[in-house]
């Protein structure tokens, strides 16, 4: 073998080498490229689901605080009806009382009916006023033209109450008991239609809240 065959043969043996060498750097870094790629898939998929778990238990956190508040509401809204409602109802008999022409001894006078007609009426209205925004539009309507009529008629005929017939002319004390038979056909008639169609309105409320609650 003479010197060109022996270098050639050495620079073959080397370049067989040195693409062995790059094909098992090329198959171990594959090998390596794989298994980060499998890792990563795997730690991606694990932050994933657990990035998943935390959104759906702060979703739930978020459902339970709004039923918390929605039940909390309810329970308010029911509450102001119940107390606004008994005192309405307070503030008809106060009025109803006080325009009734029958009248039995030993009674408080025609000025002790009014004022706690009046008293009644304000008390009631004190308290709704403040608590309106529990209840919608319409009904608060509702009860404003209820207890305005009855204010207004209970007012028409204190303007009188407190004198009696003895002292008024005879044109004032006519006026006088039209007021009063007015006013006392008004709580017996128009009150009590007035009140059945927010009675209506109030138990609308209430059954449509015991469902939500089922």
């Amino acid at each position: 073998m003479n010197a060109w065959e022996t270098i050639l043969l050495a620079i073959g043996g080397n370049a067989a080498l040195l693409a062995l060498l790059g094909w098992l750097a090329r198959s171990l870094l594959g090998q390596l490229v794989a298994k980060d790629l499998e890792r990563f898939k795997s730690e991606l998929a694990s932050a994933s689901s657990t990035a998943a778990d935390q959104l759906r238990h702060q979703l739930q956190l978020v459902a339970q605080e709004h039923q918390i508040v929605v039940a909390k509401l309810h329970e308010k809204r029911a509450q102001v009806v119940a107390e606004a409602y008994g005192l309405l109802v307070e503030a008809q008999w106060a009025g109803q009382e006080f325009v009734s022409p029958m009248e039995f001894a030993g009674e408080p006078s025609k000025r002790e009916k009014y004022h706690t007609a009046m008293n009644k009426s304000a008390e009631f209205y004190r308290y709704f006023d403040k608590n309106r925004i529990y209840l919608p539009a319409n009904l608060c309507q509702q009860i404003d033209e209820l207890l305005q009529a009855m204010r207004s008629k209970v007012i028409g005929f204190g303007i009188y109450a407190h004198r009696e017939d003895s002292e008024l002319p005879e044109q004032t004390l006519t006026k006088k008991h039209e007021s009063w038979s007015e006013a006392s056909e008004h709580f017996n008639s128009a009150v009590p239609k007035a009140r059945k169609a927010l009675e209506e309105e109030l138990r609308k409320i209430i059954g449509s809240e015991a469902k939500d609650k089922n």
